[in-house]
């Protein structure tokens, strides 16, 4: 997956929205970060839940990284080139899935 696809699932998702954030693309919905494209333009940091991100940070340390002072904070870098099929829209659909208002997150899912 390349950026451009990652954006394409970002903006497919109802509600998203792409602004700037501190000179990045976001993705958000509700004014609520899901998603940043990074300045390499490979690498796409996610919103997720701690404990998936310890399981694939440690499983697939070359495709899934902490980023630097995020430790605190549920995100992770996915270097998109890496990402196996299918588990790149996975992580983005859920990102979204946990910042969107509930109804709408299960109406998304529940399809």
């Amino acid at each position: 997956m390349n950026i451009a696809e990652a954006r394409a699932i970002a903006l497919a998702l109802p509600g998203t929205e792409e602004a700037d954030h501190d000179g990045k693309p976001s993705f958000r919905v509700n004014g609520k970060i899901f998603a940043i494209v990074q300045a390499d333009g490979r690498t796409l940091t996610v919103k997720t839940v701690k404990e998936e991100r310890a399981h694939l940070v440690g499983a697939e340390p070359e495709t899934y990284r902490v980023p630097e002072g995020f430790a605190h904070l549920s995100y992770m870098h996915i270097r998109l080139e890496a990402a196996k099929d299918g588990e790149a829209k996975a992580l983005i659909e859920a990102a979204w899935g946990l910042v969107a208002p509930k109804r709408m997150a299960k109406a998304y899912f529940g399809r």
